[in-house]
């Protein structure tokens, strides 16, 4: 016992007690000073700032992927909320990198390579169809496709496809471009058509039969049932054919 109060004694029991009372503390600094920064959040933010820019963009059907960060990158423990940021001059959507970055209590920064796609909803058939056939609603799905798939041509509005006919067949899945479709015929070669003809205010109609096949707005010659005359006409929407 008397050996261990002269070590205390005087200036040494101070500094004993301060070692005592300091050193936890002191441990803990050190501590949260050697604490990494997740690599999940810096991911995090990289993806929500390339999804932002995007958005920004006027793309929103977006997703990112994030190239994975090595296992043994280790940054301080950021105590304030990670920034994120796109060098100007980046093309999107595509392969860009994200500047992230922690201003305290150390600052650091990392880029992360980032992927960005954005993507376009896109009519195509549900199932098969035949040459001829008329497209219906129920003949359509809409599908997400990256916005570099979708080629010149393909129509992306369901509108202007319904009510069209098919020139070839086509498989499940396939898109539709505008060649491929045809207004219908509501006019038949062969058919027997209603002749209407008129001027002030005065309506003839006829029989007649077609020629030729036409649709809603086409040009199709009518031979005259009674007199077997040749007329040409323009052929309506309801199977009747105007003519003038």
């Amino acid at each position: 016992m008397s050996i261990f109060w002269r070590f205390c004694a005087g200036r040494n029991i101070r500094n004993f007690v301060a070692l005592l009372v300091l050193g936890p503390v002191a441990a803990a600094s050190a501590s949260a000073l050697d604490a990494a920064q997740p690599l999940d959040s810096i991911t995090a933010a990289a993806k929500s700032t390339a999804e932002e820019r995007a958005r920004g963009l006027g793309f929103d059907n977006v997703s990112v992927d994030v190239r994975p960060l090595d296992n043994r990158l280790r940054l301080p423990l950021c105590e304030a909320a990670l920034s994120g940021s796109i060098p100007q001059g980046s093309s999107l959507p595509g392969t860009v990198s994200v500047r992230v970055a922690c201003t305290e209590p150390k600052a650091w920064s990392i880029y992360v390579r980032t992927k960005v796609v954005a993507q376009q909803a896109v009519p195509v058939l549900a199932h098969p169809l035949s040459r001829n056939a008329t497209i219906a609603q129920s003949d359509l799905k809409l599908v997400d496709m990256p916005l570099d798939s979708v080629a010149n041509g393909m129509i992306l509005d369901p509108a202007q496809i319904v009510g069209k006919e098919l020139v070839r067949p086509l498989d499940a899945g396939s898109t539709l471009r505008v060649s491929q479709l045809r207004a219908p015929k509501v006019v038949k070669r062969g058919q027997l058509v209603t002749l209407v003809a008129g001027a002030g205010g005065l309506e003839v109609k006829i029989q007649g039969k077609a020629m030729s096949d036409a649709a809603a707005g086409e040009r199709v010659a009518v031979s005259n049932v009674s007199s077997g005359k040749r007329v040409e006409g323009t052929a309506n929407p309801d199977g009747t054919v105007t003519v003038n």
